[in-house]
């Protein structure tokens, strides 16, 4: 068998060579040996004999310059600093207590404080931290000059800002790829988001921690790693191969001798590899999927990658299958195989771009393989999938949520002439929004997944009030719960302290116009002042 299998390795490798991605986009960085070396007295020293191509700029941090025998040094000053842009264009700002401000502008920095200035696990492209330099003048040197001439890299995402959740309103709601992103390349423009994408080294864990898939991952797409793997799976089990481990990795090279039934497929990054494509991976053949990482892997990207897992397992237990067909491991020779697995049959489907309905797909490709003994599971807290209520006592059908909703999971009913809000399932990325936008508060999510796809798609009622019709014309005009709300509350307002002024809140836009043009009162601006200063309006 494991003769057979290497065989069919071997197969699967050829397929995977012969598969051509989509290219992305490039972005050029120019640098022209400008550094700005931070650092003390006698870090500064040491970099005395850099030459050319690189041109210094000193930044003493602490001391005076004039006890330096070097040219172009300047002092900190007890000034704060801040350094903002990448390799080719930074941009550093130094104020002191007066507000007045210094700025310099340089291809790259050298950071020789014992602390970096930059905390970032990824800082952006340029920046050198080195606070060893005990005997590595030359090294450091040739890391610089190696940073100065004209570089490219791949724009590593697509952004849609249509299906963005990060807010509604002026109100933040979902931070998950700002929070997630190990390079802070993400920043908040209030309703929608901006990813620098000069920062951006492609660690991936934005996209997948977006919940709509606003941000997809570019380098490559998901639609090209999907197929790339069907077409590797169906000619590993072709040439004969069985129980084929996929073996995602982002290593230059792995230093390991793997078993006979393995499929490594390196990826730019292993934050890039989400639930979507480690499930579509079972779909399309393999009895299991390994996610390695090593010490280079952010740590926030690697609280992401285990959030993404805890998810998956939850959902493979749902199912009746075993959580451990996917894992995360240190070392490919850790892997225990999974025993007593179910038969499935793979999927031969073609790989989408959307993210979701890739996950839904695989879903129902397993959940119609299975003994169908539950159609849901719930969650963990954060997870992407999930269900909406509404409280039928205090929702007034104002349709707040409706407009407010990214996935269009909650819908305005009222075209079936019945006042009512619609959910369906499905589009629900437990983003927050409508929790948040609700003036009633009436409105709550919790996350599960409905593994029947029927009613995971199906359009149901949360709420519906009678239509109240005008008392002058009858035509229906609002909900019923909202009229009897603002007759309650307004009854004692000064401008409603007559029955008649009281009835217009009961009819529709043009009885209500026609009927104050007839009232005396309402037409003199008849008001009573002392009722005036002690009214309440409509809360």
């Amino acid at each position: 068998m494991n003769e057979m299998n290497k065989q069919a390795v071997s197969a699967a490798e050829i397929a995977l060579k012969g598969f051509n991605s989509k290219p992305t986009s490039l972005l050029s960085y120019q640098s022209n040996g400008r550094v700005l070396v931070l650092g003390n007295e006698q870090s500064l020293n040491f970099c005395k004999g850099f030459t050319q191509p690189l041109n210094i700029i000193f930044l003493l941090m602490t001391g005076s310059s004039k006890t330096l025998d070097i040219e172009n040094v300047l002092s900190l000053n007890q000034r704060s600093i801040d350094i903002q842009g990448h390799l080719g264009n930074f941009k550093i700002t130094l104020t002191d207590a007066q507000g007045v401000t210094d700025f310099i502008e340089v291809d790259l920095i050298l950071d020789l404080n014992t602390d970096a200035l930059i905390k970032l696990e990824i800082p952006p492209l340029g920046y050198v931290h080195e606070s060893n330099t005990d005997d590595n003048q030359q090294e450091i040197q040739d890391r610089l000059v190696d940073l100065t001439g004209e570089f490219e890299k791949p724009k590593y995402f697509n952004y849609n800002a249509e299906i963005c959740a990060h807010g509604v309103n002026g109100k933040t709601v979902c931070t998950n790829c700002i929070e997630a992103c190990p390079a802070g390349a993400i920043t908040s423009l209030v309703e929608k988001i901006k990813v620098d994408a000069y920062l951006c080294q492609g660690g991936g864990t934005c996209a997948t921690v977006c919940p709509s898939g606003a941000i997809q991952y570019a380098y490559p797409r998901l639609s090209d790693s999907g197929n790339q793997i069907r077409l590797m799976l169906k000619a590993f089990r072709e040439s004969g191969g069985e129980h084929a481990v996929v073996l995602f990795h982002a290593e230059e090279e792995l230093n390991a001798e793997l078993a006979p039934n393995y499929l490594p497929i390196k990826v730019e990054e292993i934050a890039s590899v989400g639930m979507e494509l480690c499930l579509s991976t079972l779909v399309y053949g393999a009895s299991q999927v390994v996610l390695l990482v090593n010490n280079d892997v952010p740590q926030l990207s690697l609280k992401n990658i285990n959030q993404q897992l805890d998810w998956l397992q939850t959902l493979l237990m749902g199912l009746g299958l075993k959580p451990l067909m996917v894992t995360l491991q240190k070392h490919p020779n850790e892997v225990m195989p999974v025993k007593d697995l179910v038969s499935l049959e793979p999927a031969f489907y073609s790989m989408p771009d959307n993210k979701r309905q890739a996950l839904f797909q695989a879903l129902d490709h397993l959940y119609q393989q299975i003994e169908k003994t539950r159609e849901l599971v719930s969650l963990p807290a954060g997870a992407p999938f999930g269900s909406a209520s509404i409280d039928e006592n205090s929702c007034t059908l104002c349709m707040a949520c409706v407009g407010s909703c990214p996935g269009k999971a909650l819908q305005d009913g009222s075209n079936r002439e019945v006042p009512e809000i619609l959910f369906i399932e499905s589009n629900c990325i437990q983003c927050g929004t409508c929790t948040h936008t609700c003036p009633e508060q009436a409105i709550s999510i919790s996350p599960r997944f409905i593994f029947n796809r029927e009613k995971r798609n199906q359009s149901r009622v949360l709420n519906q009030d009678t239509p109240f019709g005008c008392i002058t014309c009858g035509k229906p005009f609002a909900p019923t719960s909202v009229i009897q709300k603002m007759s309650h509350q307004l009854k004692d307002h000064y401008m409603f302290k007559t029955t008649r002024a009281l009835d217009r809140l009961k009819m529709c836009d043009d009885c209500r116009v026609a009927d104050i043009v007839q009232d005396p009162e309402a037409v003199n601006g008849n008001i009573d002042p002392l009722r005036s200063a002690s009214s309440e309006t409509l809360s």
